[in-house]
């Protein structure tokens, strides 16, 4: 018998990625993505695999906010009491659902939900689903090393995953000397995924890094060009064109910020945002585990690329380039834009102890409720001068409404 040729091989491996296939060999999530249509992509990084999964359609629907206070608790009672961990979540656009991916049990299982903002989680039978598969090409070896005796770096396989513009950027590890690395798979897979490696200058340790993998990332087209924004621990900011990120290529980012020591970027989005005059104005909105969250106009972004980048150590404890408006974000641990008016997000609330899942009017972005203050006295009065009656209270109002207080707006 003839043997088959490199590329007869290579045929066969790509119309292979592409057979559809019943997703119950989900062993792990670490990311979820929605793709176009009823796509939603899941990385299982155990498997080494990005599944393709396609979800039963969902009849269009208004957003409404969501006011979950304890999340787990919610999903914990379809699980049996599990405990859970969640690892994920995204926004069905336009069906005014949430996709929440978990961990539960001593085995660390996955599961994926589907919550509403009023308040019902339902499980989604991954066995039920079908779907295609591609697998991630040179993943970290299994069980190669633990970070801090509990961090496989398999784990790390895919830290974020995004879809844009028709093609799906997963960010995260290889098994190569440059391992940090950011692979471009096309949707119908067909087993022509790109990768490539980067490297960038971290002020804060004043080095090149070619292993730190992408935390999360963004994309802006910047003084014409498309491209990556993408941010790293303790905490560079750096730009890559898209056109770089070639098959094979490895490259070098621009370092247009160092955004603070001793943080983990926990999630990236990009919103407008509307002002008082009308204009809307385009953000990139970066929150992070131990910090609060930048959100940064993409004009700024776009001014700080335009220069040559950070090559000089930045003083210990400092802050340089853009950092954009601080936003009270503690806790967030992951975002997304749930439409044009709120930003959904995880977070873990360190004054109650509880996994939330709540939005954010991307007018304000702050919740009322997180506080107790002097408006909330029964005897306070708007009334005390115009600048209160005319400014605070309609701000106050609105959010009471947004949280579920409407009850609590004075007359």
């Amino acid at each position: 018998m003839k043997p088959f040729s490199k590329m007869t091989i290579v045929a066969l491996l790509g119309a292979c990625a592409a057979l559809p296939a019943h997703a119950a060999d989900v062993d792990s999530i670490s990311q979820i993505a929605f793709g176009p249509a009823d796509t939603i992509f899941v990385a299982d990084w155990k498997a080494g695999k990005i599944h393709a999964l396609s979800l039963p359609p969902a009849a269009a629907k208004a957003s409404a906010p969501f006011n979950i206070l304890d999340l787990e608790g919610l999903i914990a009672k379809s699980l049996g009491g599990d405990r859970v961990t969640v690892t994920d979540m995204a926004v069905r656009a336009g069906t005014g659902e949430a996709y929440v991916a978990v961990e539960h049990g001593t085995a660390r299982k996955p599961a994926l939900f589907a919550v509403t903002a009023d308040g019902i989680a339902r499980r989604v039978d991954l066995t039920a689903l079908k779907g295609t598969m591609s697998p991630i090409e040179q993943p970290p070896a299994a069980g190669k090393t633990n970070f801090w005796g509990r961090i496989p770096e398999r784990s790390l396989t895919v830290t974020d995953m995004k879809w844009h513009d028709g093609e799906l950027f997963v960010a995260g590890l290889s098994n190569q000397q440059f391992a940090s690395t950011l692979r471009r798979m096309r949707y119908p897979f067909d087993g022509k995924a790109t990768s490539s490696s980067i490297e960038m200058y971290h002020a804060s340790h004043n080095q090149m890094e070619t292993r730190a993998p992408i935390r999360t990332m963004s994309f802006a087209t910047l003084n014409g060009t498309p491209s990556l924004i993408a941010a790293y621990t303790c905490t560079p900011l750096v730009t890559v064109p898209l056109s770089a990120l070639t098959d094979g290529a490895h490259v070098k980012g621009k370092t247009i910020a160092e955004l603070g020591y001793g943080n983990t970027p926990a999630d990236m989005v990009a919103f407008e945002q509307t002002g008082q005059d009308g204009k809307t104005t385009p953000y990139v909105l970066l929150a992070n585990f131990a910090r609060s969250a930048n959100m940064i106009p993409v004009s700024a972004i776009a001014t700080a690329e335009a220069q040559p980048g950070l090559s000089q150590p930045v003083p210990f404890g400092q802050m340089k380039g853009p950092e954009g408006q601080q936003i009270p974000f503690a806790g967030v641990t992951r975002v997304d834009n749930l439409d044009d008016k709120f930003l959904l997000v995880v977070r873990n609330d360190v004054q109650h102890a509880r996994t939330q899942l709540v939005t954010f009017d991307k007018s304000f972005l702050f919740r009322l409720s997180d506080f107790v203050s002097e408006y909330n006295f029964p005897d306070y009065s708007y009334a005390t001068s115009e600048f209160q009656t005319k400014y605070i209270k309609p701000v106050q109002d609105t959010l009471k409404k947004e949280e579920g207080f409407a009850a609590d707006v004075q007359q």
